[in-house]
């Protein structure tokens, strides 16, 4: 099977890691953001204006270091072991990075992530189809939605950007419960 896997929140804890960025940048405080909820994916309209900006000056630098959440890389090589290949699809490109892969390639490599192919594509759902994707996991319901709707299954990983929001698409909260739901063929 083909599996195709974000990367920001669904493997890494990129909105916890980047809101002192945010909270630098926008000289606004961090408890502030914290209580609100606030990071680089759902910026208030006041601050999406310099997103870019944002991304330019950040991004290069300290996504190589996002941490990633508990145990991914282990079940990652679980899911490889039981025959399956990994393809990572994420959201970026040259308009938020100088060299989108190679940024990528070193979070990825920093977090011991085993995969077959990196895709940088805003795109997800073309991407999904082109690679003929099997089972496609993001935490962006949105993602999810337009990639089900070609009759690709989908796992979505629960994220403080998506906890309140509703679906009828099926809903993970961790690393072992993707892992399970590939061993049983039940997703």
């Amino acid at each position: 099977m083909k599996i195709g896997i974000d990367i920001d929140d669904t493997m890494a804890d990129t909105f916890d890691y980047l809101i002192p960025y945010i909270a630098e940048f926008f000289d606004i405080d961090i408890n502030y953001l914290k209580d609100n909820n606030i990071s680089y994916s759902n910026l208030p309209e006041e601050m999406k204006k310099r997103e870019l900006e944002f991304a330019k000056k950040y991004y290069d630098k300290v996504i190589p270091n996002t941490p990633f959440k508990p145990k991914v890389a282990e079940y990652i090589n679980k899911i490889k072991e039981l025959g399956h290949e990994i393809i990572v699809i994420t959201a970026r490109d040259k308009t938020l990075y100088t060299d989108e892969y190679k940024t990528t390639i070193e979070e990825l490599n920093n977090n011991k992530i085993n995969y077959d192919k990196l895709i940088c594509d805003f795109d997800k759902a073309k991407v999904c189809k082109i690679e003929k994707i099997d089972l496609f996991i993001d935490d962006s319901i949105a993602n999810c939605s337009k990639v089900n709707e070609l009759g690709i299954e989908t796992i979505v990983f629960n994220s403080k950007s998506n906890i309140k929001d509703k679906t009828n698409l099926y809903r993970v909260d961790n690393w072992e419960e993707i892992y399970e739901k590939i061993k049983k063929g039940s997703y």
